[in-house]
């Protein structure tokens, strides 16, 4: 009986690194953070693009992902196949060519199987076909392909992203109203509360992160910077929380009375002994939605040369010059008393470039005409070789 190839047979721990700092790059780049956004969603993407890419298109996009030409060609197969052997995480990777590119073999086998469809041209038709692709591969989390197909599209690559767990302890859920703070005013809001038996909660001087476990090997992390932290740097910490073990403090060091971050130590009675720490959890549902344009974050992606019509190469992916046009992604989560749920489809479009140079230098040009006999050859150029020679008494007849 074979075994399956996990997510940490497929990536090594720089490569896992590496996704994670293109997550902590791309959303610090960004004037306010995202809602809902997946990193995870563009990696595979900027490594397919990078191996079709050549020169500095290439070297923008591997310097993007952190990882090098070899792991690009071998990261898009990888990375689904370990997805498999995770029942919470779903992942789906494709392509589209229209009749307008020739895709190069070298760079379709590198492809999934079966990753590979086909644009018809038809706007209306080739949108109905990715949005239900999106659909089928989000469980219907998203149901639509975040493209404008009222531009030109010749090329599109996609990932489809979905994760979702059942927490291990639920949280009871209620209605109530804050009293002070940012969300006074908002009315009755969705309130969840539980209680984790387990070392879940650490505290840092600028930042506190609990751990709220869930099944399919899936945790998700809960972040609450100090008052005036901006949102990016509680977004770093959370990372850092989540990337280092190392990262704080456990909060079972802290005594009765003491204080952190969103965090307050308090005895009570009870009938039954304590037996470990007892993490108290209160936090809200939600439910967000996000339409991103990752155009907008083209330095942190990558993807400033791939986008210059001019300066784009990708002279490995097709046989015509095509350059990226578009590049989306819409994402969902939400965040319950029973579970965790979430979604990313990312898509990038590209267009053939147009199919001549602009002038830009003065030429001088002369002229030779063959209006008498002449002679010929071939040859083979690298070798100097000559292949075939001959003369020409005069021309054919029409």
């Amino acid at each position: 009986m074979g075994t399956e190839t996990t997510i940490q047979d497929a990536l090594d721990a720089r490569e896992i690194q590496a996704a994670n700092e293109l997550t902590r790059r791309w959303l610090a780049s960004r004037a306010a953070l995202p809602a809902v956004a997946s990193g995870l969603g563009i990696w595979p993407l900027l490594a397919a693009l990078a191996t079709g890419a050549v020169a500095e298109t290439r070297d923008e996009l591997l310097a993007a992902a952190g990882i090098d030409a070899v792991q690009a060609s071998k990261l898009p197969a990888a990375l689904l196949e370990a997805a498999r052997s995770a029942p919470a995480i779903r992942l789906a990777l494709a392509v589209w060519a229209g009749s307008r590119v020739t895709l190069d073999p070298e760079w379709t086998a590198n492809l999934p199987v079966d990753a590979v469809g086909s644009l018809t041209g038809d706007a209306a038709a080739d949108k109905a076909v990715l949005d239900a692709w999106a659909s089928r591969n989000t469980g219907g989390l998203i149901e639509r392909m975040p493209l404008d197909f009222g531009q030109p599209i010749d090329l599109v690559l996609a990932s489809a992203l979905s994760v979702r767990t059942t927490w291990a302890t639920p949280f009871d859920d209620a209605s109530r109203a804050f009293d002070h703070g940012p969300w006074a005013g908002l009315g009755r809001c969705r309130a969840l509360t539980t209680t984790l038996r387990d070392d879940l909660l650490r505290v840092a001087d600028d930042a506190s992160v609990v751990t709220v476990p869930g099944d399919g090997d899936i945790d998700v992390l809960l972040g609450l910077g100090r008052e005036g932290l901006a949102p990016q740097a509680v977004m770093n910490a959370l990372l850092d929380a989540a990337t280092d073990p190392a990262w704080g403090r456990s909060s079972t060091g802290l005594a009765v009375g003491e204080r952190a971050v969103g965090v307050e130590v308090t005895e009570y009675l009870s009938v039954q002994p304590q037996t470990g720490p007892e993490v108290e959890v209160h936090t809200v549902r939600f439910k967000l939605d996000a339409d991103l344009d990752l155009g907008e974050d083209a330095a942190a992606l990558g993807l400033v040369t791939a986008s210059d019509e001019d300066r784009a190469r990708f002279d490995r992916l097709a046989a015509e010059p095509v350059y990226v046009t578009q590049a989306k992604q819409t994402a969902t989560a939400v965040f319950s008393a029973t579970g965790f749920e979430a979604a990313a489809v990312t898509a990038i479009a590209m267009t053939r470039a147009a199919g001549f140079v602009k002038p830009k230098h003065r030429h001088v040009r002369a002229s030779i005409r063959f209006d008498r006999p002449f002679a010929y050859l071939a040859r083979h150029r690298p070798s100097g070789l000559v292949l075939i020679a001959g003369w020409v008494d005069k021309p054919e007849l029409a």
